[in-house]
């Protein structure tokens, strides 16, 4: 059971001699096995928290806590960029066993790959090196990747962007069967709104650094993007993003 905790945090580029605030006061609590979404503008602070959470950026100042009520001092954290930066020497099943490499155990690592290219559909494409699949597959290549890493928390840097709208959709609904069956906390960073509500139980709006609100998505899964409940969830998020007034 893993609960983080962000408070007061702040990150502050130097800049061509200038100081450029990137998080300003962010303060956060995600639970257990939440799928939370983080939307906002290009330049808000989405890339930056995560590359903070995962510990590629150093926090300005701030906290950033990772509770665990089991005693499981473990804490691994996963991320899942936008491009899906495979190797391109490597097959998909090497590419996916990568994050195994220290696991000598060989049936092990082979029964974890095995279940992640069946969950993905790759199983006819183990022996395929990146540059022979398409761009969704590969996608999902890296996100088999990280679920053989087997982190508490996956963290999620708008890993669709560059997809069409058919395969999003397909790997929006394959996000959230990971959620369903595989117990994941998931923060998942986007700038489409309609994205956002789709995946999230909450989505938190960040704008100029700053989270402006934490919307909760009362919502079944899958969710109807035509429902009247979910149009206005959406244009509630969009409504922080108009005039000079964040809500």
């Amino acid at each position: 059971m893993k609960k983080l905790v962000i408070k007061n945090l702040h990150k502050i580029f130097n800049i061509e001699n200038k100081k450029v605030k990137a998080l300003n006061n962010v303060d956060l609590s995600i639970g257990d096995g939440e799928i939370v979404t983080i939307v906002g503008r290009s330049g808000c602070g989405k890339t930056t928290l995560l590359r903070i959470l995962c510990g590629l950026e150093q926090k300005t100042s701030g906290d950033m806590e990772i509770i665990s009520k089991d005693n499981n001092k473990s804490n691994k954290i996963g991320i899942v960029f936008q491009e899906p930066r495979l190797m391109p020497w490597l097959t998909v099943e090497e590419n996916m066993a990568f994050s195994l490499i220290k696991n000598k155990n060989k049936d092990e690592v082979r029964t974890k790959v095995n279940k992640y290219l069946h969950m993905f559909g790759l199983e006819n494409f183990r022996n395929a090196y990146p540059a022979q699949i398409s761009g969704g597959m590969a996608q999902r290549v890296s996100l088999g990747r990280t679920m053989c890493y087997d982190p508490e928390i996956i963290l999620m840097d708008e890993p669709l962007g560059a997809l069409d709208a058919f395969n999003r959709r397909k790997l929006q609904n394959e996000f959230i069967n990971i959620f369903i069956k595989n117990d994941k906390t998931i923060i998942f960073v986007t700038h489409d709104v309609e994205e956002a509500v789709y995946i999230g139980q909450r989505v938190i709006v960040l704008e100029n650094g700053s989270v402006v609100n934490d919307i909760p998505i009362p919502l079944d899964y899958y969710r109807d993007v035509t429902s009247i409940r979910f149009v206005k969830i959406k244009e509630k998020i969009l409504n922080n993003f108009r005039g000079n007034n964040i809500g």
